[in-house]
This record gives structure tokens, sequence and C-alpha cells, in this order.
């Protein structure tokens, strides 16, 4: 019965196997090794909404990466009061708002931070009046789907 060959190193040696493999394939193998065992950021395609409506809008895109979605859009007012859109990720309820007065229109681009694995699923993206006496009137809602 043959318990070793010389074909296969005992197993003291391995580490110097390895360090001998590096020095003599140089910087590229070391360096497809490391980029290898790298987490890489996954992306899907960008997803749009639009609400348009009679006192405020918001359009824009959504990209999931991840451990995060980057929100990038706008919101308008279309009165003389506010409204607001609120980005809310799913799962992880993580949330960001935007806010746009007075018949004036606000650009964004921001981040929101999903750090678990996969990212979210989903984004809701919600329209609100803010009347004057502060309480909000809703007027419309999107889910964005991560495809």
């Amino acid at each position: 019965m043959i318990l070793f060959s010389e074909s296969v190193p005992p197993k003291d040696s391995m580490g110097e196997i390895m360090r001998t493999l590096f020095r003599s394939t140089g910087v590229a193998a070391a360096t497809a090794a490391v980029l290898m065992t790298a987490t890489g950021t996954a992306t899907a395609a960008p997803v749009g909404w639009s609400m348009p409506g009679g006192q405020g809008s918001t359009y824009g895109t959504a990209n999931f990466y991840n451990r995060s979605v980057g929100i990038s859009g706008r919101v308008e007012s279309h009165w003389s009061g506010c409204v607001q859109a609120v980005f809310q990720t799913d799962p992880g309820n993580a949330f960001e708002t935007r806010t746009a007065c007075n018949n004036h229109t606000t650009t964004f681009g921001f981040t929101i931070p999903t750090d678990f694995p996969g990212g979210a699923n989903k984004v809701f993206v919600t329209l609100a009046k803010i009347n004057q006496n502060g309480t909000l009137e809703w007027l419309g809602a999107r889910t964005l789907n991560r495809p």
C-alpha cells in the first residue's frame, strides 16, 4: 500500500509551494488571486419612474447595487406650497426625502445604504403635498422592483 506519492507534496510544504508559485508567476498572478476573492458590486439595469401630477411631480431613476440604491431625479412643486418625494428601501426600511416648494423644481442625486448582502429588492417612491398646517396629502406612489 502506497501512503505518499512523489507527485503529491507533504502538507507542510504547501505554504512553500504557494510562495514559489507567486514568486515565479509574478505580480499578475497575485493580482488575479486578489481580484478573484474580492467582493464585487453587483448592479442591475436602472429602473425609472414618472409621477406627473397637478400639484406636484417626480421623475427619476433608481440604480440597484449590492449594498445600496442610487437615486437621481427631480421633484417639482406646481403650486405655492411644497411637495415631498419619499424614497424607502425594502428590505431595510432606509429612507430619504426631497422637497420642492413654491412652483420650483429640486433636482437630486443620493445613495440610500442597504448594508446587507444583495441589497434592496425594491424602492417605494411616494409623492405627497405638504399642507399649510403641516399635514401630508398623498398624491401618488410607485414601487420600483430590482430587475
